[in-house]
């Protein structure tokens, strides 16, 4: 619950009231020590959101547009970060209203002990409020996505317009509060690539205790926070300087701001990256040497598997389901990211051959140098020569699937299970045979 209220300073006194602004709303910041997020305000909303995505967000709900600002309060000198965590709740701020268990604010932990997390409802399962209910698994999420406000605008009718950004995605670890907001402590959920706690060497079925993982999951998170400035540029709101002060509905230019959407952009500045690479190359070389001395297993029976283990085990995390009677003109006996990759791009361009589809440029900046013998039109700009490609592999397995996410069954109403997913391995293979399924009926071929 939140601290006992205090007394406002006078409006008058700039400077003491934006300290009291600062001191009372602490800003959510990473805690490199354990790649958390440490006091995280939550929108929680009817909707998904997956990394690599850009929205331009209306908020209008009293507790919100208070959250929003009390976030835009903390904003310093230094333009450090402004995030705030999505995550999902069917029937938003109603769903948190009907007092229904499933709907409460849980951690990962809570989660893999409730029970009832995987029962269906029906209609009439929800008392207090029957219009939100689906007949189906419907409950309030523990997977989301952090998201960074890159600008705002404030209207007259009192809405905030913020332009944001999903960066990466999180578990609830511990929640702080829930009104009038919610606010929690959130790990940073990393893909398996980014963090492998078993080496090439290592025996697959021997247990990692969480012990050994936390410490170097931390430098993993701080790493891949690094790359942030060159993955995420910080387009402003098109309005112009002349309207800094409250905006009407007339003032917004709706059109320009529908370009900005609905993917995020690379930084045509690599200058960070030298940085991020040197502290990634850091990360490894910690873990390889943590591996080593056997730090990894030792001691297990008296510890536990790593938090990504559990998630998995407990099916928070899970791959993304098989398509039946897909014929796969490809063959899909590897696991490696590289190939998996390349078959991906060959399938998008049978599919925007077939159906005169054009890629967005936020697309085409992630094919491989190497495949330019496709059907693609070129690029403005290039990605650097020093992006790592895992991580282009990454932000590809979230955008692909999004292309086609109103498409047939095959991609409808299943953004939840790109988000998690626990690889990137197994998101490029499961956009791959939705690809592959969409062709094969394109071109009238079934088994």
């Amino acid at each position: 619950m939140p601290e006992s209220p205090t007394a406002i300073p006078d409006g008058d006194n700039n400077d003491e009231a934006a300290s009291y602004a600062t001191s009372s709303c602490p800003r959510a910041q990473l805690d490199e020590s354990t790649g958390k997020i440490i006091n995280l305000p939550l929108w929680r909303v009817g909707w998904i959101e997956t990394p690599g995505r850009r929205n331009c967000l209306n908020v209008h709900e009293g507790i919100y547009t208070h959250m929003f600002e009390s976030i835009l309060s903390t904003q310093s000198e230094t333009n450090d970060p402004l995030y705030f965590g999505h995550l999902y709740l069917p029937g938003g701020t109603k769903a948190a209203k009907s007092g229904e268990e499933r709907y409460r604010l849980k951690t990962w932990r809570e989660e893999l002990d409730d029970d009832d997390r995987f029962d269906n409802y029906s209609k009439s399962s929800t008392l207090n409020a029957p219009d939100i209910s689906t007949p189906s698994v419907d409950r309030s999420a523990v997977v989301g996505c952090l998201m960074q406000i890159v600008d705002h605008r404030r209207m007259e009718d009192g809405r905030l317009m913020l332009l944001v950004q999903a960066v990466e995605r999180f578990v609830v670890d511990e929640v702080l509060e829930t009104l009038p907001y919610s606010v929690a402590n959130v790990q940073i959920l990393l893909d398996k690539e980014d963090l492998q706690f078993k080496g090439d060497d290592n025996d697959k079925n021997e247990q990692v205790d969480e012990n050994f993982c936390k410490y170097l999951r931390g430098d993993a998170v701080t790493a891949s926070f690094f790359y942030h400035d060159y993955e995420f540029n910080k387009p402003k709101l098109p309005i112009g300087e002349k309207n800094n002060s409250y905006l009407s509905k007339d003032d917004v230019p709706w059109v320009e701001i529908s370009n900005l959407l609905p993917f995020a952009e690379y930084s045509s500045d690599d200058v960070s990256l030298n940085a991020a690479n040197e502290k990634s190359s850091s990360m490894q070389e910690s873990l390889l040497a943590s591996m080593n001395n056997g730090d990894a297993s030792s001691n297990f029976a008296e510890g536990e598997l790593s938090m990504e283990e559990q998630l998995f085990n407990g099916g928070i995390l899970w791959d993304p389901p098989s398509i039946q009677n897909v014929i796969v003109r490809r063959s899909l006996d590897t696991s490696d990211c590289d190939a998996l990759e390349t078959l991906l791009w060959l399938a998008m361009d049978d599919f925007c051959r077939a159906t005169g589809f054009n890629l967005p440029e936020e697309v085409r900046v992630l094919m491989p140098p190497e495949m330019d013998y496709l059907d693609q039109m070129p690029t403005e700009h290039a990605l650097s020569p020093l992006y790592p490609k895992i991580r282009r592999q990454r932000r590809l397995s979230y955008l692909a699937p999004a292309l086609i996410e109103n498409l047939e069954e095959v991609g409808k109403g299943i953004r939840h299970i790109w988000l998690n997913t626990p690889s990137t391995n197994a998101r490029l293979r499961g956009a791959l045979e939705r690809y592959d399924y969409l062709n094969n009926k394109l071109m009238g071929q079934f088994e």
